[in-house]
């Protein structure tokens, strides 16, 4: 048995709960209750491409990477905070039963709901594509709310982001909850269970093919109905009328300039996810991240360089940096943005550059293993280090750390980084490691403007294709 906490109260402010201290067993049942938590120190789930595993505050044993298990118990829930006006919140969620339910002739709809005592905190749900499918409205009774479209028959792979509402500037921090709900019913009319029927009943494969093409296609039409609807709810003041594409608002994004109300809530309805966060990572990028640079600069007594200089940032974290100044001047300068700004240099540049989510989570997974590994030991271990054997066991490392990474019973926070040993190891029996360990991210500096080097990436890596051949899956 373990000494746990659990949480078994309604939100207190916004930023407190009652606790109640009682013996668990480290088991956890399917329709148990379940409380994940988004730790702001130890998750990093600011890119919709990260995962991300989250402990079940109820069983320190159980974590996961998915918030499916909140689907079986109306009172799990999971708890998390949006820390800043800039900070934003992804999960990913499975529902795998769908399909099931389909053949069987049941409807399924399935309910996210977000609560937030302070209404300071939104919820938008994407496809595995990309597309954006929903956004939470206000149910009457505090609380956000949207229902997954009955017409998306097919995708079972969801992303939900939360971020602070459009009227908060100065946002300090918020908490809330997400919870998800799931009613079934008999109805064999839905498009469900009518795609499920015609694909079972299939004569061949070109059948099959017509089927998908004709799903696909009432998914598209569907999806263009849905924005459209979302777009004339909004208020007169936040319609944006100008002629510029979505792409073309992207594309302004990139280039550092600010879009006003209209144009980033026309944004948010029409443009894919992934070209939605390039976007936005480029526009800190190009209009912020420079002046955060500049201020601590000199509030620690420095003078940026003047001219054209580079920063450059290895897989392993560390910071070089490239340009006419003296030794003494760029060795402080490398010094600062190492203990200030290393975490933003890389999130930011890999956020925005056009590189695809298998390979987004080797490079990320590596450099945050190497991190990681470089915090716990002071250096003395790295990636290098690490053993796997025949049977999983982790060597190479502290006998204590790999004690802990070879548990069942690890934290969400050490089966993460078990996951992405395998993941690294796998990899490099395939196609070798070099190409990643070779990797960098590098920054161009000019008359006080920063911008993204895009690197050459050469990492072979299978891309899945899904269902809707016309719509691929988000890299």
């Amino acid at each position: 048995m373990n000494y746990v906490q659990t949480i078994g109260s309604t939100l207190v402010n916004g930023k407190k709960y009652n606790v109640e201290n009682y013996f668990v067993s480290p088991m956890k049942e399917l329709y148990q209750k379940t409380v994940l938590v988004e730790d702001g120190k130890e998750n990093n789930n600011d890119s919709y491409r990260q995962h991300t595993k989250y402990n079940d505050r109820l069983d320190c044993y159980f974590s996961t990477y998915d918030l499916v298990s909140l689907l079986h118990n109306e009172e799990s829930y999971l708890e998390g905070t949006i820390d800043s006006s800039q900070d934003v919140d992804y999960y990913s969620f499975s529902y795998q039963e769908k399909k099931l339910y389909s053949k069987m002739g049941i409807s399924s709809e399935v309910t996210i709901m977000l609560e937030s005592p302070d209404s300071n905190c939104n919820l938008i749900l994407y496809d595995s594509y990309g597309n954006q499918i929903g956004m939470a409205e206000d149910d009457g009774n505090g609380n956000k709310k949207l229902t997954i479209p009955d017409w998306d028959c097919v995708t079972s792979q969801y992303i939900i982001k939360v971020e602070s509402t459009d009227n908060v500037s100065n946002l300090e921090k918020s908490a809330y909850r997400i919870k998800i709900m799931e009613t079934r019913s008999k109805d064999t009319q839905s498009n469900s269970v009518q795609h499920a029927w015609e694909i079972e009943n299939a004569c061949n494969a070109d059948n099959r093919d017509e089927i998908r093409k004709k799903y696909e296609g009432l998914y598209k039409e569907q999806l263009d109905r849905l924005h459209k609807i979302q777009f004339e709810a909004l208020p007169e003041s936040q319609k944006y009328l100008g002629t510029a594409t979505v792409q073309e608002l992207l594309c302004r994004m990139k280039n550092g300039e600010q879009l006003d109300q209209k144009e980033m809530a026309y944004v948010k309805i029409f443009a894919n996810l992934a070209d939605y966060e390039k976007a936005e990572a480029s526009n800190y990028i190009h209009s912020e991240f420079y002046q955060r640079i500049r201020e601590k600069a000199e509030k620690n007594g420095m003078k940026v360089p003047d001219g054209l200089w580079e920063i450059e940032m290895d897989v392993e974290g560390n910071i070089s940096v490239k340009g006419d100044m003296e030794e003494e001047e760029r060795i402080k300068l490398e010094k600062m943005l190492s203990e200030n700004f290393a975490e933003d240099l890389w999130n930011k540049h890999i956020q925005a550059t056009d590189i695809s989510k298998e390979q987004y989570r080797l490079l990320n997974g590596y450099h945050e293993l190497n991190k990681f590994l470089q915090s716990a030991t002071n250096g003395e271990y790295s990636y290098k280090d690490i053993t796997v054997d025949k049977n999983g066991k982790i060597g190479g490392l502290p006998d204590k750390m790999c004690q802990l990474l070879n548990s069942q019973e690890a934290n969400a926070k050490y089966e993460e980084l078990r996951d992405e040993i395998y993941m690294l190891m796998d990899y490099e029996n395939k196609y070798g490691v070099e190409n990643i360990m070779n990797f960098s991210i590098k920054y161009q500096v000019s008359d006080s403007e920063l911008s993204i080097i895009d690197p050459v990436i050469s990492m072979e890596w299978v891309n899945s294709i899904g269902y809707y051949k016309n719509m691929k899956p988000i890299k």
